[in-house]
């Protein structure tokens, strides 16, 4: 089930004037989330076996070069955006960059993230929720990634439309492959 506004686990690793924060799972993961009931069915897998675990996560306070910089070198088009306590405010996307910031012919160079990021109607999913679930979610609310969010508002990962569809490719071909005739079972 989606969910807004979220809390978020992280730590901090200074690399300049700003920090960039890293989110990973916490060792108490455990206390925090109820395991995924174990599924036999390939498509019923919960959203954690896809999710990317490792999130980098910008503040309200980063200027925009330093996300467009931090956006080029993880390899991604969005960021969670966390107060100093973690809680998840939003999510800063390069499009947000582009039309909030470029277009509108703000300074990017003096431009913070609180002017341009996305806050409102902030849709998340937990670890739990299904794939297809979190794919019927991106579909309805026309969003690419989702941050996962544990019991507490905790953040422990993103999932993006890649990777549930990377999901639906190894199950389209782990189930051709269990299809074809002449298995070991057959002689």
């Amino acid at each position: 089930m989606a969910t807004k506004k979220k809390k978020a686990v992280y730590t901090e690793s200074h690399r300049g004037s700003t920090p960039e924060i890293v989110f990973t799972p916490s060792h108490g993961l455990d206390e925090q989330v109820e395991k995924p009931k174990r599924v036999h069915s390939l498509s019923a897998k919960p959203v954690s076996t896809v999710m990317t675990p490792r999130v980098v996560a910008v503040t309200s306070i980063t200027f925009l070069p330093e996300v467009a910089q931090i956006m080029r070198q993880e390899d991604v088009g969005a960021l969670p955006v966390v107060r100093e306590d973690g809680t998840l405010l939003g999510i800063i996307t390069d499009r947000d960059i582009t039309v909030r910031a470029v277009a509108d012919g703000r300074d990017v160079k003096t431009t913070q993230v609180s002017e341009v990021f996305t806050a409102e109607d902030l849709v998340t999913v937990s670890p739990e929720t299904d794939i297809n679930e979190a794919q019927q979610i991106m579909a309805e609310h026309q969003v690419r990634r989702l941050p996962i969010v544990a019991r507490g508002n905790k953040l422990v990962g993103m999932v993006s439309l890649a990777d549930l569809t990377q999901h639906r490719d190894i199950a389209a071909n782990v189930l051709k492959g269990v299809s074809q005739p002449g298995g070991e079972h057959s002689k």
